[in-house]
């Protein structure tokens, strides 16, 4: 349960890190080097959150900090489902750093419970096999994202451009908003564990 976690989140955060750059820069027609400033503060919170995250898991468990992070990640993917071709940069850096409290909030906890669950002498397999994992995960959830990208912008009827493309990343959005649906029903069957 705790490695199926880790493999959702890690697709939640590859789906939205995909589609948010792009929407900045086709959708809002923002400039490159201005996508990667307002992208930084996002970048700053996760590596903040991912040191954090680890220090709750001692004193909560993963129960409470995976359901707790997975509502977070939520309500950022809720935001980026409802960006128009005029949100502001202010909007879309909240969006962005409420998705990079949620995740990795959610993300430590599962993987040190998931890695818990293996005696010490397997723990560097179970890391290696999570790994992995992940890596496959992320591709097909990138390639999921993008279809869904495409068939928002080939259903929308109008000539805008950064219209069509902003509704492709609404599909997107709805697609990444399932991942963390599905991660969220699956934090409530987490059962107790010992940990440090």
């Amino acid at each position: 349960t705790g490695t199926l976690l880790v493999m959702l989140d890690f697709a939640i955060v590859l789906s939205a890190m995909y589609l948010l750059p792009q929407y900045m820069q086709k959708g809002l027609l923002l400039p490159v080097a201005l996508t990667g400033i307002v992208m930084l503060p996002g970048g700053v919170v996760n590596a903040l959150m991912s040191a954090i995250a680890g220090r709750f898991y001692d004193r909560l468990g993963a129960k409470l900090l995976t359901r707790v992070g997975f509502v977070i990640a939520l309500l950022g993917t809720v935001l980026f489902a409802c960006t128009t071709t005029h949100s502001t940069i202010v909007y879309v850096i909240t969006a962005h750093v409420i998705l990079m409290i949620g995740c990795p909030l959610a993300m430590s906890p599962a993987q040190t419970y998931a890695l818990n669950a293996l005696s010490k002498e397997y723990s560097a397999d179970g890391s290696t096999i999570m790994n992995t994992l992940q890596q496959i995960v992320g591709a097909l959830a990138t390639a999921l994202t993008t279809s869904f990208l495409a068939l928002g912008q080939k259903t929308y009827s109008g000539s805008d451009q950064a219209r069509a493309f902003t509704q492709g990343m609404h599909y997107g959005s709805y697609f990444t908003i399932v991942l963390v649906i599905i991660a969220l029903l699956i934090s409530w069957t987490l059962k107790e564990q010992k940990h440090a």
